[in-house]
C-alpha cells in the first residue's frame, strides 16, 4: 500500500500578482469593469502603485483606489546602500527604491543624495556635494525642485524638516529656514523670530509647525502661513534627558524622555517618562502620560505622530514604536542592523519585533531611518 505524499500548500496569489502576471502575458486589454474590480480589492498602497504603472488604461481603472486607498500603517525608510529600502511591517516585506526617480545620467554624484522622510508621504532629497534639494514622492515618483540649501548645511549631518501644503521648513541646528510653495520660492528665507532656536525636530500638523529643541525639551508652535510664533510650550520638570522625542496628534502634544541613567539598562528599557499636554489650552501644563488608548505613537529622530490601531492587526494599542540601529559586527564597521521596538505604556516594557529586519546587515549612509505613511496623494 502506498502512502500518499503530503503536498506543500502553495501560497495564494494576491490580486495584484495575478493582474501583473496577466499583463506580462499580453492580457493588458482586459475589460475596464474587471480592472476596476481588481483595483478595488487592493489593500496595500505599493500594490495600487504597481497596478497603476502597467499602462494608461490600468491607471485609469485604479483612479478610485488611488484617490481613497484603505488606511495605511507606517512604513520605514531605511538609508541602505546602494539603494534605499522601504520596509512594510504589516507585510513584513522590504521594497527597494519603490518609484524613486533615478538620478540624472549626467550627474552620477546624485546617487549619493540623502533622503529624509516626512510622515506626509514626501521625502526631502539633498545632494551633499552642492546642496541642491528637492521633494521626492517615493510612492508616485513625483519630484518638486527646491532652491539649493545654504552652505552651512554642509557642515553637519543634523537635519530637522517637515513639509506642509504652504512650504518646507528646515534646520540644521540653530535657526530655521522656510521655502514657500505654489509657486516655489527662489531661495530659502530665514525666520527671524526663531533665529536662536536650536531645532532638533520639526513636525507639521493641522496648519502649524511644531519645532522641538531637545536640549531644553521646549516646543515652539509656528503658524504655517504667517510663520508667526503661536505658542511656546516649556519643558516639564524633568532631569535633563540624553534623548527626547515629541509626537503630535491633533490638540495633543506628547513628550517622550529617556534620561542618561536609563542607558545603564541596555536596550530593554526605552523611555523613562512620557508626558501629554493640550497645546491649545490657555495655560498648557504637562501631565505624566498613563496611556493613549487605541492608538500607537511612531517616533524617530525626525518626527513623531499617532496612528489609530483599529483595523491594523500588526499594531498594538497604547504602544510607542521606534527604530534603532546597531553596528552589525566589529569586522565590518560600515554595516548596521536596524530593529523596531515596541514600548508598552501599560507595563512600561519594551520588546523588539520579530521581522525580516532583524539580523539583516545594511550599508551605513548619512541619514537615519524614519517612518513614513504611504500615500498616493501629492497635495
Amino acid at each position: 500500500m502506498s502512502i500518499p505524499v503530503a503536498q506543500t500548500p502553495q501560497p495564494r496569489k494576491r490580486p495584484i500578482q495575478i493582474a501583473i502576471a496577466m499583463a506580462a502575458t499580453g492580457w493588458s486589454d482586459l475589460p475596464s469593469e474587471l480592472l476596476t474590480d481588481i483595483a478595488g480589492g487592493l489593500s496595500e498602497l505599493a500594490d495600487i502603485a504597481r497596478f497603476r504603472s502597467v499602462c494608461s488604461s490600468w491607471r485609469a481603472a485604479a483612479a478610485d483606489a488611488a484617490a481613497v486607498p484603505p488606511p495605511q500603517s507606517p512604513w520605514l525608510v531605511l538609508p541602505s546602500s546602494p539603494s534605499r529600502l522601504f520596509f512594510c511591517p504589516r507585510e513584513d516585506r522590504i521594497y527597494p527604491e519603490l518609484r524613486l526617480p533615478p538620478p540624472a545620467a549626467e550627474a552620477h554624484h546624485r546617487r549619493r543624495r540623502r533622503l529624509y522622510a516626512s510622515p506626509h508621504g514626501w521625502t526631502l532629497a539633498i545632494d551633499p556635494t552642492d546642496l541642491s534639494a528637492s521633494l521626492v514622492h517615493p510612492f508616485t515618483g513625483a519630484t518638486r525642485p527646491l532652491p539649493p540649501l545654504p552652505a552651512f548645511f554642509a557642515e553637519t549631518d543634523d537635519l530637522a524638516w517637515d513639509w506642509s501644503p504652504h512650504g518646507v521648513m528646515a534646520s540644521c541646528g540653530e535657526g530655521l529656514l522656510f521655502c514657500a510653495s505654489d509657486p516655489t520660492a527662489a531661495s530659502w528665507a530665514t525666520i527671524p523670530a526663531l533665529a536662536d532656536c536650536n531645532a532638533s525636530s520639526i513636525n507639521y500638523v493641522g496648519g502649524e509647525f511644531f519645532v522641538f529643541e531637545e536640549d531644553v525639551c521646549r516646543t515652539t508652535i509656528v503658524d504655517a502661513v504667517t510663520l508667526a510664533v503661536a505658542a511656546v510650550i516649556p519643558a516639564p520638570a524633568v532631569e535633563l534627558p540624553s534623548e527626547a522625542r515629541i509626537a503630535v496628534a491633533g490638540d495633543e502634544l506628547f513628550l517622550l524622555v529617556k534620561s542618561k541613567w536609563m542607558y545603564l539598562f541596555g536596550d530593554d528599557v526605552d523611555f523613562s517618562k512620557a508626558f501629554r499636554v493640550n497645546h491649545r489650552s490657555v495655560d498648557p501644563v504637562w501631565q505624566e502620560l498613563a496611556g493613549i488608548g487605541d492608538r500607537a505613537l511612531f517616533v524617530d529622530s525626525l518626527h513623531g505622530f499617532a496612528v489609530p490601531t483599529a483595523g491594523f492587526g500588526n499594531l498594538e494599542s497604547n504602544t510607542i514604536y521606534s527604530v534603532s540601529s546597531k553596528e552589525a559586527n566589529n569586522r565590518r564597521p560600515t554595516t548596521v542592523n536596524y530593529s523596531v521596538s515596541a514600548f508598552s505604556l501599560e507595563n512600561r516594557s519594551s520588546k523588539k519585533l520579530a521581522c525580516r529586519l532583524n539580523g539583516r546587515e545594511m550599508a551605513i549612509r548619512g541619514e537615519s531611518p524614519s517612518w513614513i505613511i504611504p500615500s498616493l496623494n501629492e497635495g
